[in-house]
């Protein structure tokens, strides 16, 4: 029985690590977030620093990911209302092929910009700590910290685990974006929140 327990305690340490991005990121509030690269879905070439210059909802995720998955619809639908206010969404599909992200972009009517990062470099680069994980960038690709209505502690860096992003909450972070001349609010006490 001994055995056996300490067996399955040892899968549950692999799975969990698995299933963890790596830890804390290297970098704050206010530090220039780390390039992604990648592919699109159809295999060209893409990179996060494509849309700097616009406040940028970083994205990680997978289509093996139910709660990814749910939201997808909604980060539409801001990308849509607000994409004509200088803000972008950008997916960054991890662990994914280029087919399968294509193919969940046909059965939601995805239009913004997807990144394939299969091997999933991006996601150690910025300590992806569960799926879904955000991160808010100013314009100029700084990381900012920003109000959770899902956290009650206060102002984050990285956003983990499916939110409702409704265009109200996104506007005022835009409107925090802009209101700094695009630079990162002051950093936060604490900086991650757990969903």
């Amino acid at each position: 029985m001994r055995v056996v327990s300490r067996g399955l305690a040892a899968v549950v340490v692999v799975l969990v690590c698995a299933c963890s991005g790596g830890g804390s990121t290297s970098f704050a509030p206010g530090d220039k977030a780390p390039e992604v690269k990648g592919t699109d879905a159809k295999g060209k070439e893409a990179l996060l620093s494509q849309y700097q210059g616009k406040v940028t909802l970083v994205n990680f995720w997978a289509t093996w990911c139910a709660p990814c998955v749910a939201e997808l619809p909604l980060l539409q639908t801001i990308n849509d209302t607000l994409k004509d206010k200088g803000f972008q969404v950008v997916g960054i599909a991890v662990d994914d092929t280029p087919e399968a992200v294509e193919k969940m972009k046909a059965t939601y009517g995805l239009t913004y910009p997807m990144i394939i990062d299969s091997d999933s470099q991006s996601k150690r680069l910025y300590g992806v700590q569960g799926l879904p994980e955000s991160f808010v960038l100013d314009a100029q690709h700084r990381v900012m910290d920003v109000d959770d209505p899902d956290n009650k502690s206060g102002r984050v860096a990285r956003i983990i685990g499916p939110r409702n992003w409704n265009s109200a909450w996104v506007s005022k972070i835009l409107a925090d974006a802009s209101s700094s001349g695009g630079a990162a609010p002051a950093p936060a006490a604490d900086t991650t929140a757990a969903k």
